[in-house]
């Protein structure tokens, strides 16, 4: 009996630590990929963590070890099934909702947090106290730090095996699910127990194994596609789906927004963004040209650009190992030249290596800023002053208000001004919209026709590693 205590105090704390990691990464999706949203999640867990310690060890006087097997079955059951059916189902429309309609980005991830995780957690961290109090008797101190050490080695193994193992091979969905079966299989062990033991078992026992052999049925189910669906996958980087139109248009969505998008019949990029810097990178009639592009998504741009021939090689840098292939065999459906060389690395990482190893390009873009997924390193003055290092002609596509009034935009200008020196840009204007409204910006450290100069506003600051106000100036512009 002692084993499997120890066995069931490790897997309780594998999910709780799993499921923070699969809670931050459902919400990338929504709200990006920024440390507050990290800290409140963080935050709620840790709070229902102690709670649940607190009640747990105040309601174990006066129970016999079998009616504390007992609350720790229905415990564990209650958490497995909120999470099957409530917390990982209704995470992201909660988030969605709670963000339209409070108006405070810190309270609507704080609300919908208590709501998706507070409960089960509370459930679930009983189980320490309730397994203490079972293991009473001689050398307690002992025995209590047992079940503390696995359930400790079963938090690390869940951070990290949900990211590097579970996210690669089953998906971030599946992974909940997976928190869900190993719940649910802590609960059928001591269902065991007390049916060879007592000769007892009643409905929540029965519920467990209900939800038991569900989620491993849901875990093994080949996932479904829409019908004009070619692929989806939500794995340890991105959420990402390939799918074609009814405009004869592919379009490759990552994280809640259009990355690329092709025409079918000219295998070409009709983002305009794209065209626009292409159109730029074509202006430059030198030989043996080297690019460097950060942010591969759906390859567009290097698949064009590898069909210039005074264009040598183009490095294409992003963190996602598995992009290529897919964009190769889903998006484009042809593999790209060989001058394209797809290097898998953190873009700081990389412009560090880069800077090391005096490497310097021709032309540089950066096409990171996609969706709701804004990552706040690179958008510093660190950031861009390492760019400008390693590159002469620079051309960003960034995601902002057409007119250039909220704080991210003129806070995120002046940066790359400041970085830069000189600074251009062109909006891409939406006839079908007004006022004010999000659009793509090409940014470049050179000037072009039809471009605008931007010039520093003082009654602004800039983003550096040391300190920004990046995550709050993106929610009041507008997610």
């Amino acid at each position: 009996m002692s084993f499997l205590i120890y066995l069931i105090s490790f897997l309780e704390g594998f999910t709780t630590l799993s499921v923070e990691i699969i809670a931050i990464r459902r919400f990338t999706p929504i709200i990006g990929t920024n440390s507050i949203s990290t800290s409140i999640i963080l935050g709620v867990i840790l709070l229902a963590l102690s709670y649940g310690y607190y009640i747990g060890g105040k309601n174990t006087k006066n129970l016999e070890s079998k009616d504390l097997i007992k609350k720790i079955i229905f415990n564990l059951t209650v958490a497995g099934t909120y999470y099957l059916f409530f917390t990982f189902i209704f995470d992201q429309l909660i988030l969605s909702y709670l963000i339209l309609y409070i108006q405070s980005y810190f309270f609507a991830i704080l609300l919908s947090s208590f709501l998706l995780f507070f409960i089960p957690v509370f459930l679930a961290s009983q189980t320490i106290p309730l397994l203490s109090e079972v293991l009473k008797g001689e050398n307690t101190g002992e025995k209590v730090g047992k079940l503390l050490f696995f359930s400790t080695v079963g938090s690390f193994l869940g951070s990290v095996m949900t990211s590097s193992v579970l996210f690669p091979f089953i998906g971030v969905y599946k992974s909940s699910i997976f928190d869900s079966f190993l719940l649910t299989f802590s609960s059928v062990i001591l269902i065991g127990y007390i049916l060879k033991k007592y000769k007892e078992i009643n409905f929540v026992s029965i519920l467990s194994i209900i939800i038991f052999f569900l989620s491993i049925i849901l875990i093994i189910k080949p996932d479904s596609l829409s019908k004009n669906s070619l692929f989806k996958i939500a794995n340890s980087y991105h959420d990402i789906e390939i799918y074609d139109t009814n405009e004869n248009t592919r379009i490759f969505s990552m994280n809640g927004g259009y990355s690329s998008g092709i025409d079918k019949t000219t295998k070409e990029s009709f983002f305009n963004y794209i065209k626009e810097i292409k159109k730029n990178i074509s202006e430059n009639k030198g030989k043996n040209l080297k690019i460097l592009i950060i942010g591969g998504a759906g390859f567009t741009l290097p698949k064009e650009l590898s069909e210039k021939e005074n264009i040598d090689l183009i490095d294409v840098v992003d963190v996602d190992p598995n992009l290529k292939d897919i964009s190769e065999k889903y998006f484009l459906q042809e593999k790209l030249s060989k001058k394209v060389n797809f290097i898998v690395e953190p873009s700081r990482y990389f412009l560090n290596n880069a800077i090391k190893n005096n490497k310097f390009y021709d032309e540089i873009v950066i096409d990171i800023y996609v969706g709701k997924s804004l990552p706040s390193q690179t958008l510093t003055e660190e950031f861009f002053k390492n760019i400008k290092k390693i590159g002469k002609n620079i051309n960003i596509n960034i995601i902002s208000d057409l007119e250039l009034k909220t704080d991210f935009s003129k806070n995120l200008f002046n940066t790359m001004q400041k970085a830069f020196g000189k600074l251009y840009f062109k909006s891409e204007l939406d006839e079908n919209r007004e006022g004010n409204y999000l659009t793509n910006i090409v940014v470049s450290n050179n000037y072009f026709p039809d471009y605008s100069q931007y010039t520093f506003d003082k009654n602004f600051g800039i983003y550096t590693d040391n300190k920004n106000s990046i995550e709050i100036d993106v929610f009041k512009r507008g997610l």
